[in-house]
């Protein structure tokens, strides 16, 4: 065999590698996005009282993400990494949903083929996001609460702005996971604002 012949085996024996571990992570980003058929998640809905809905839950249903809220009490990246298997996480010592400040959540856009649970690619779509989506997520009582996106962003994984409180002063919800898809190089940032009815 030429040494070109090598160079040519070599490189298509690694694409194919590549292609079975990136395959997972491809097909969520590429997969087409189908919104469900109603515009807000199903919930239940008397007149003078709020909406409710399953508890701690998150839904871009532009984007068909669903996924649980998981809280957590320690930051820690170990804590974070089991608590991301089953959802995405809210970060401790943040606001809530509905409360004033800025509830922040983080969830994978991406992670290893090997890695355990069912959300590594929840946020895959994560930046097809436009501005005025409506994001739904509800506390710990089901109450929903509806924010509408107000700005998207790039920063460095060591920016912690994303997390500042402004005050106390609005409601405010801050959705993070990893970019590009497939790295941890920068992190992907949506910004929304509570809508007021």
């Amino acid at each position: 065999m030429t040494q070109p012949q090598r160079y040519i085996v070599a490189g298509s024996i690694f694409a194919v590698v590549v292609g079975v571990f990136a395959f997972p992570y491809l097909q969520a980003r590429l997969r087409p996005i189908t919104p469900t058929p109603s515009s807000t998640p199903s919930s239940v809905s008397v007149e003078g009282e709020p909406q409710l809905s399953e508890p701690n839950h998150l839904s871009i249903p532009v984007l068909g993400i669903e996924a649980p809220v998981i809280y957590v009490e320690e930051k820690s990246e170990t804590v974070y990494q089991t608590a991301l298997k089953n959802g995405v996480v809210h970060y401790p010592g943040t606001a809530k949903p509905g409360e004033l400040g800025n509830a922040y959540i983080f969830g994978h856009s991406s992670d290893y083929v090997w890695s355990a649970g069912d959300f590594k690619t929840v946020f895959a779509k994560l930046p097809q996001i436009e501005m005025g989506t409506e994001i739904f997520i509800s506390n710990e009582n089901g109450e929903m609460f509806t924010y509408l996106v107000t700005e998207t962003k790039v920063v460095g994984p060591r920016d912690l702005s994303v997390l500042d409180q402004n005050e106390y002063q609005d409601k405010q919800l801050t959705i993070q996971t990893s970019y590009p898809l497939g790295t941890a190089l920068q992190r992907y940032i949506v910004i929304s604002e509570l809508k007021v009815d």
